[in-house]
């Protein structure tokens, strides 16, 4: 099988979750796959939000501002 490790850190409202795999088989490598596609597929949703819109937009004004 695979040993798997999740690290899950809460910083200022925000989790970050880091998965460490280490694939020992094809079925390993397969589902370690889907998992990242899914990460990638949140994460182009995610970006298509107005609330993520806004908050880039006022991250570079203020960046701008200094």
């Amino acid at each position: 099988m695979a040993d798997i490790k999740v690290y899950k850190r809460v910083s200022k409202g925000r989790t970050f979750i880091r998965v460490a795999v280490t694939p020992k088989s094809t079925e390993t490598r397969k589902l370690l796959r889907q998992f990242q596609a899914g990460v990638k597929e949140f994460e182009k949703d995610w970006k298509a939000t107005p609330a993520y819109r806004d908050a880039q937009k006022a991250k570079k004004k203020k960046k701008a501002k200094k």
